[in-house]
């Protein structure tokens, strides 16, 4: 089995690289990468790869990234010192998720998972693009509009109405082409997963911008990209040099 690490930590990537070694003595770590651009140079390639282990938030941002930028077929175990990302893991390739500190009998188990898993598909050869299709339609529902609280009162608005979303401090707001400005009790990793993929991108770890909000686009320093919107952003919205091909294409696709 050839295991790819993307973790940050030199530490905890040697000590997973071993507890690995312990539970599966066979396993060959064939490569440790620390960040998202490190990762998607080394994906890019077509490397084979049987299985990965993902820290979440490595120093560039969310290894959920990853998944925007290159094409993985592997399965993934996320590891991470935090529960809040459990949804989006299981979105992309995560079949399981270990918080972190992790020991043989977390890293065992989950490896085992994806040996019942592997066994299972080889044996039922299932026609997997009738389990896609009935997996897409399992999926929830985008959302169409949010419920604000302003001054005691509730109201919606539209997601067309959204010209971004941002993250100030400790908490998420949403921005409307009114430069209306309303506080939402969510992650942009949460809002990402509601709203229609096409419309919103995650353009940094403060913005989730709407298509409709972009006005231009304008090179920046070091091949990253500066984004003018169509109202007043609190900061600069920036994309950075590793997303900027992606975030260029779905400018694009449209």
């Amino acid at each position: 089995m050839e295991i790819l690490i993307v973790e940050d930590e030199p530490l905890t990537a040697i000590d997973l690289a071993n507890t690995i070694k312990e539970v599966e003595p066979a396993a060959q770590i064939i490569k440790m990468t620390d960040s998202i651009e490190a990762t998607v140079s080394y994906l890019k390639n077509k490397p084979h790869i049987d299985l990965a282990f993902f820290d979440i938030q490595l120093a560039d941002g969310l290894s959920f990234e990853i998944f925007k930028e290159t094409e993985l077929r592997c399965p993934v175990i996320f590891c991470t010192a935090f529960d809040e990302y459990a949804l989006l893991a299981f979105q992309t390739n995560g079949v399981e998720y270990i918080l972190k500190p992790f020991d043989e009998k977390s890293v065992g188990r989950a490896m085992e998972k994806v040996k019942s898993l592997a066994n299972f598909y080889h044996k039922g050869n299932p026609d997997l693009e009738k389990i896609a299709k009935v997996m897409e339609q399992l999926q929830p529902s985008k959302k169409n509009n949010f419920l604000v609280n302003f001054q005691g009162k509730f109201f919606p608005i539209s997601v067309k109405d959204i010209a971004f979303f941002t993250v100030l401090g400790d908490t998420t707001w949403l921005y409307t082409f009114k430069e209306e400005s309303f506080y939402v009790p969510h992650s942009l990793e949460e809002l990402e997963s509601m709203l229609d993929e096409r419309q919103f991108y995650r353009a940094n770890r403060q913005y989730l911008i709407n298509f409709a909000a972009v006005h231009h686009v304008e090179n920046d320093f070091a091949r990253k990209l500066s984004l003018k919107l169509s109202i007043r952003t609190p900061d600069a919205v920036i994309i950075s040099k590793a997303k900027a091909t992606d975030f260029l294409r779905w400018m694009n696709e449209r």
